[in-house]
Order: C-alpha cells, then sequence, then structure tokens
C-alpha cells in the first residue's frame, strides 16, 4: 500500500505543471502551511520523507523496498517566551518506517541515511544555554553529533549515508556513535574564537541506546559502556550564507574510553583500551552565476582514519561536487556528483578469509542525484548509486540501485 502511494505521488507531481515550474510562498494570498510560523518563541516543523529503492543488478538480491522518515521538532526560544536571554529547548520526535536497501546490495556504508529500525522515539532533547553574547554554548541531553561535528553544507544533498558523517566514524563503538538512529545522552560546549573561527568539544555516553532494545527511547548508562569524547576546530566564512562567498574547514577527532577487542587471526581474543580517530573536512563554493550568488557550482572532501587494531573500516576518502540552477528556469534545482570510498581493514580481511568470507580491499559507491525543488514545502529526488565491492556481499562485485526520495517539510 504504501509503495503504490508512493508511486501515485511521483506520477502526479511529475505529470503536473508544477513538476515544470517553481513557486516561492507557499500561497499568493500569504497563507502559511505552517500554523505554528507566527507564534512567538515557537518554530514547530514537520518533515516527511518517504523513498522507494530498487536494487536493479548485483548485489545481495535484485529487489525494491520502501521506506520512510518523519520528524517532528519543536524549538522554543527561552528569550521571546519568558525573557530567559540566550537560552533554547529542542524537541525531536522521530518515526522510522520500511526496510533497508543496503540488505540487497550489500553495501557496509549503506544505501540510504533515513534507513532505521520500525519504531517511534524521543530522537533528541537538548536544552543549550549561549553566554557572553553567544560567544560560548552550553548544552546538554539527549544530542545528535552529526548535527554539529562532521558537517559539510554541500554533501547534505546525498541519500548515501557516509556523506552525512564518514563511515570510519559512524561504524564504530558498539551501537554507532550517537547519530541517526540512536542518539545518547551529551554534553557539548563551543567557543566562538571570532566570527570565522570556533572549537567545540562533547562528551557522549559511549552506546546510545539499549543493544537489546530497539523500540523507543533508551538511555542506560553503564560504566563498561564509557564514554565517548569528540572536538573539532572549524575555520568557515564570515558569510553564513550559501553563496559565492562560502567555505568551510574543519579538522576533528574523537576517542571512546571503554574496552574494544583487537582483530586477530588466531582464536585468542586480544583487548585494548580505547578506540580513536581524525578526520579533515573542506568544502566551498567554486563557481557562481553571479556575485552573491546562490547559484553554481561547489564542492567538498572528507578524509578520515581509525583506529587500525579494532575497526573493520580503517580510512574513509569522500568527495563532490554539486551544481545549482544547472537548468534554465530551475533555479533551485540541484544535482550532484560524489563517491564514498571506505578501506577495509587487512586485519578484517584477514580474520574473514578464515570465515571463507572474501572481503576486497576498497568498497566504493558513485553516487548521482537530483533535487528538484518543486515548491519551498516539496522535493523530489531520483537517485542513482553504483557500488563497488560491495563489502557485505560475497557473491557479486558490484551492486547497482536507483531510488526516489519524496520530501514534504511544513
Amino acid at each position: 500500500m504504501k509503495n503504490i502511494f508512493v508511486y501515485f505521488l511521483l506520477l502526479n507531481f511529475i505529470t503536473s505543471p508544477l513538476f515544470f515550474s517553481q513557486t516561492g510562498e507557499e500561497t499568493e494570498n500569504g497563507f502559511s502551511l505552517n500554523p505554528f510560523k507566527n507564534i512567538r518563541g515557537l518554530n514547530a516543523e514537520l518533515n516527511y520523507k518517504g523513498e522507494v529503492f530498487s536494487n536493479l543488478s548485483g548485489g545481495m538480491e535484485r529487489k525494491s523496498i520502501y521506506l520512510d522518515n518523519i520528524d517532528i521538532i519543536l524549538g522554543l526560544n527561552f528569550d521571546e517566551l519568558v525573557k530567559w536571554k540566550g537560552a533554547n529547548l529542542n524537541i525531536h520526535i522521530s518515526g522510522n518506517h520500511g526496510g533497508d536497501p543496503s540488505e540487497y546490495s550489500g553495501a557496509i556504508q549503506g544505501i540510504s541515511n533515513i534507513a532505521a529500525f520500525q519504531t517511534w522515539k524521543l530522537y533528541q532533547f537538548w536544552f543549550e544555554q549561549n553566554l557572553f553574547n553567544e560567544k560560548i554554548s552550553l548544552l546538554f541531553g539527549l544530542y545528535d553529533l552529526n548535527s554539529e561535528f562532521d558537517v559539510r553544507e554541500t554533501s547534505s544533498i546525498f541519500i548515501n549515508p557516509s556523506h552525512g558523517i564518514g563511515a570510519e566514524y559512524a561504524l564504530t563503538g558498539e551501537n554507532g556513535p550517537s547519530i541517526f538512529p540512536y542518539t545518547s545522552l551529551a554534553f557539548r560546549i563551543k567557543y566562538n574564537l571570532s566570527q570565522s573561527l570556533d572549537i567545540k568539544a562533547a562528551v557522549f555516553d559511549g552506546v546510545p541506546g539499549d543493544l537489546n532494545k530497539p523500540h523507543g527511547t533508551h538511555i542506560s548508562l553503564n560504566k563498561e559502556d564509557g564514554i565517548l569524547l569528540t572536538g573539532e576546530l572549524t575555520y568557515k566564512s564570515e558569510t553564513q550564507e550559501f553563496n559565492s562567498d562560502f567555505f568551510k574547514l574543519s579538522v576533528g577527532g574523537w576517542y571512546y574510553t571503554s574496552k574494544f577487542e583487537k582483530l586477530h587471526t588466531d582464536n585468542i581474543h586480544k583487548i585494548q583500551k580505547g578506540n580513536y580517530g581524525v578526520y579533515i573536512s573542506a568544502e566551498k563554493f567554486l563557481l557562481s552565476k553571479s556575485e552573491n550568488s546562490s547559484q553554481g557550482l561547489a564542492g567538498f572532501l572528507r578524509i578520515g582514519f581509525a583506529d587500525n587494531n579494532v575497526n573493520q573500516v580503517n580510512a574513509y576518502y569522500g568527495a563532490g561536487l554539486t551544481y545549482t540552477g544547472l537548468i534554465p528556469g530551475r533555479d533551485e534545482d540541484i544535482i550532484g556528483l560524489a563517491i564514498a570510498s571506505i578501506s577495509n581493514n587487512p586485519k578484517y580481511i584477514n580474520v574473514m578469509a578464515q570465515q571463507d568470507f572474501r572481503v576486497e580491499e576498497f568498497e566504493h559507491i558513485v553516487e548521482l542525484t537530483y533535487i528538484f525543488n518543486v515548491t519551498s514545502w516539496l522535493k523530489i529526488q531520483p537517485d542513482i548509486q553504483y557500488v563497488i565491492n560491495p563489502a557485505l556481499c560475497n557473491c557479486n562485485t558490484y551492486s547497482f540501485a536507483y531510488g526516489t526520495r519524496v520530501e514534504l517539510a511544513l
């Protein structure tokens, strides 16, 4: 039923005049699709992403799958509500349904960044206090690390998860770091050294959620889980707008304090304390149609390395280009081409070889995507991903997947 609904939406919008023209506001008479838009101190969002992905060739199995994600976000500005200067509260409820297309492609990096266990949860619930004219920001609560760390505007349009946070970071820990779909309690401090330079650091519970209870929200604090420490230094353009003057350079690192089993081919279990990694990320608006224009060519690059003793993925390399307004009359549409490459740890390859499972040294995913900004609240995004050497597949050396995403934002 859901598949039929999504395909109906696609057919309806593609064959309608809306698909070939863009509108600015929701309606001509000023009516807002967001009933909370004019409530002072309250920001409310309802976002829906639904997609159908098909593994057309190669991989584990030729099959189509539907999945979706619903986000309900409430932001409270206490300065406007009760004159509490610099205080904000964020409440984020998330719901996921459907399957995971990577099950059929065999890609360890995944295919869709909304694939998750079917459940509703309180995803984020944090309080932030800004001090000294917003030079210092303190935050505490359930918090998504990838909302501020390892973030790029240019790579955010892509559907593959590795372009959100690098795979060498995302695939660490017992249940990953505190990112989608599981978050953990955290304390984050950010210091704006200048308008262009800031430094931030955070402490997280080492294991988000509960490994034995995937449904709902669970906060389980155990000494054995340890903590995750992360930090990042960012140098960026003074402008916050994504236009011809935009650039951003970030250097970050992370460290788990808990114990991890080393990768060895013998039968002796060797344990080490700690797990670490570093990354560097850069993006820039390369070529604009006109001065201060948001239309034109932008690019990004990211490189990351993880501890070679315990992690399956010990290195990641990602790069891509996007172009806004390529087609005349479609000024807000975006086309993007990117590649995400992981290096499988040679120690892991040897371990799997003993189990008669072949793992190649590298897995590469090439992604081509196009975002049709139909209206200010509707996007349609066809997406192609070609996987070379899918790491979880022992029967094919490639996978070819195609999907279409529909995104509604109120």
